[in-house]
């Protein structure tokens, strides 16, 4: 791998490293209207965003179609709570991996419990910055075991697809356990 595109790779895996996570204590403690989450969220979320200066993070037909399929708590009156905005956020870090419906059946028993859902949401972002670490070593060892050299068409091409399929495969995984819990 030449320098500037060990720069390059090194550059993208460290931007996981600067995801700004909106952690609970992060989310005001009164009630929000609609347009406030929204704002709240781009704001907070926008550098995530794979094009920030056109995608919208969470727009309010997301949020009425998340009351409608029952995915968020019922809203009373006009004002999210701060538990709902973490429901949001779940939401928005599950959506890109899981249908709205695997979503809900996922969160329904933890909305039923007692769980208290800020720290849960918390352990899970714990979670996810040491896994974005893991991975930033895996495809460092996947560019050395193979000796790719992602400048070359050919090596690009086996990354990419490489990386496409682990992300398939672990949604599959994540899919087959909602549906065996659903069974039990």
């Amino acid at each position: 791998m030449t320098l500037e595109t060990e720069d390059l790779l090194q550059s993208i895996l460290d931007s996981l490293d600067r995801i700004d996570y909106i952690r609970p204590d992060d989310i005001p403690d009164i009630e929000l209207y609609m347009d406030q989450v929204t704002t709240f969220m781009d704001n907070r979320l926008k550098n995530a965003a794979r094009n920030p200066e056109v995608d919208k993070i969470l727009t309010k037909t997301m949020i009425n179609n998340y009351s409608k399929a029952k995915v968020i708590t019922p809203v009373k009156g006009k004002k999210y709570t701060k538990e709902q905005i973490i429901q949001m956020l779940i939401i928005y870090q599950l959506k890109n991996n899981l249908s709205i419906q695997e979503i809900k059946e996922l969160l329904t028993p933890i909305y039923e419990s007692d769980t208290y859902l800020s720290l849960l949401y918390d352990h899970f972002i714990d979670i996810k910055q040491v896994m974005n670490q893991q991975l930033q070593k895996l495809i460092q060892q996947i560019l050395e075991d193979f000796s790719l050299q992602i400048e070359n068409q050919e090596d690009f091409f086996l990354l990419v697809a490489s990386l496409s399929s682990l992300s398939h495969s672990l949604t599959n995984i994540a899919e087959a356990l909602i549906n065996e819990k659903k069974s039990q």
